[in-house]
């Protein structure tokens, strides 16, 4: 013959304000868990906006500098060195091969 329990005061009708309890602290928990889904989307759509505005910082970068490529190059004058500066450099340079050949031998 099978037992049956008793259900007791302590039992589960005896815990009924324990389960309103537990009730009252998930609701909280979802409350408090959509809150900071809220506040993550939010920050989530800041990123987003900021990204597209720096994709198309860098889109329009790229397009500047390829048009600047397609433009003309500047031409650079050509720097003229004076016979006396052409003579100082060339005795400056013979200076520091004497001195490194020196250091050989």
């Amino acid at each position: 013959m099978a037992r049956t329990r008793k259900l007791t005061r302590t039992g589960i009708g005896g815990s009924r304000e324990l389960l309103t309890w537990a009730l009252q602290g998930l609701e909280q928990e979802i409350a408090t868990t959509r809150q900071r889904l809220q506040e993550l989307e939010s920050q989530a759509r800041t990123l987003r906006a900021s990204a597209r505005g720096a994709i198309v910082a860098a889109v329009t970068a790229v397009a500047s500098a390829a048009s600047a490529a397609t433009a003309a190059p500047k031409v650079r004058k050509k720097r003229k060195l004076s016979a006396d500066a052409r003579r100082r450099i060339a005795e400056a340079q013979k200076r520091r091969w004497a001195k490194a050949r020196a250091g050989k031998e």
